[in-house]
């Protein structure tokens, strides 16, 4: 039997759909190692996070996920490894909401962060404003009337320049009209013992960074940086109540490198889903004082379209260079 001329073309067209994408087609994927590069230090939440998740994956999909830290650049060397990589889902990052202020700090930054393929933001983490307990300040609006007052008086510790801490900084000052001095520091331990000795005035952080030292008394927490109050800290004000619309927040997740199909994404964001309800991988995060909250390849997507605009117009308005 002959076939014809068209149907020769749609036959191979066909093989050639299955050749690309072969794990996904047959349901297979993976069918390999699977790499999780984290692009910081050993012991940090993003590595946390990562170490968690990974055994979980493993468990349920058959194929070893394995954590590859790949620190350097505040994250850039990671995070470009992963952009140059085949699109096929056997190469992850686990990265941060940082990631969507790098292309206004760095030049020829070598792999554009907005291009990755979201798979989900899995972790958030709430920021606290706190200060030192001999400033007369017990609430943002003590805050913003004692900065006015007091213009450039006032310093915030960073641990560096453009960082979220930074940038919530600057989003405060530049909503507020206030103005207060940065001082930008190499680790967040040496900002604490700074802010408890009274030789920087305030911090915007991650609450679980701050946590032990605000339950002892050390630094005095005045807000939530969130639009409502924190289901577990009911007594803590929002800065929304002050300031309407501040919203920052930290966030860790995954992304693929560009391209990889969103069948992939997908599957992989629901079995991270159901890795972070697994009982022992909850306990883990929440004792690191980590907020499970996964989504979808699509609100992560949108979170970050977000971010990024947001944070460029904080570059801006701030007129950070970047490097």
């Amino acid at each position: 039997m002959k076939l014809s001329n068209s149907l020769v073309s749609f036959a191979f067209a066909v093989l050639l759909s299955a050749a690309a994408f072969p794990a996904v087609a047959q349901g297979t994927y993976p069918d390999r190692p699977v790499k999780i590069v984290v692009p910081f230090p050993p012991g940090g939440s993003n590595d946390v996070l990562a170490r968690a998740v990974a055994p979980g994956l493993q468990s349920r999909l058959g194929q070893p996920f394995i954590v590859d830290n790949k620190p350097g650049a505040a994250g850039n060397i990671g995070a470009e490894f992963v952009a140059r990589s085949p699109a096929d889902g056997y190469t992850l990052l686990q990265t941060q909401n940082g990631i969507t202020m790098v292309p206004w700090l760095t030049q020829n930054l070598g792999f554009d962060p907005m291009q990755f393929a979201p798979v989900m933001i899995a972790i958030t983490l709430p920021m606290v404003v706190t200060v030192n307990t001999d400033l007369p300040v017990r609430s943002i609006g003590d805050l913003i009337s004692y900065a006015k007052a007091n213009p450039e008086k006032l310093s915030y510790a960073t641990p560096g320049v453009g960082t979220p801490h930074h940038l919530a900084t600057e989003l405060f000052m530049n909503m507020t009209g206030t103005k207060m001095v940065m001082v930008p520091y190499k680790g967040t331990a040496a900002i604490a013992l700074d802010l408890i000795a009274g030789r920087v005035n305030v911090l915007f952080s991650a609450l679980d960074t701050m946590r032990p030292h605000i339950i002892a008394g050390k630094i005095r927490a005045i807000a939530i940086a969130e639009r409502k109050r924190l289901a577990q800290l009911p007594d803590m004000p929002a800065i929304a109540e002050t300031v309407p619309d501040f919203e920052v927040y930290f966030w860790l997740g995954f992304v693929a490198p560009p391209g990889t199909p969103d069948a992939i994404a997908q599957k992989l964001a629901v079995e991270i889903k159901a890795v972070l309800a697994l009982p022992d991988t909850n306990e883990r995060l929440t004792k690191a004082g980590l907020t499970i909250n996964p989504g979808s390849p699509a609100e992560m997507r949108a979170i970050m379209k977000s971010d990024y605009d947001k944070w460029g117009k904080v570059v801006r308005a701030a007129g950070i260079k970047g490097e």
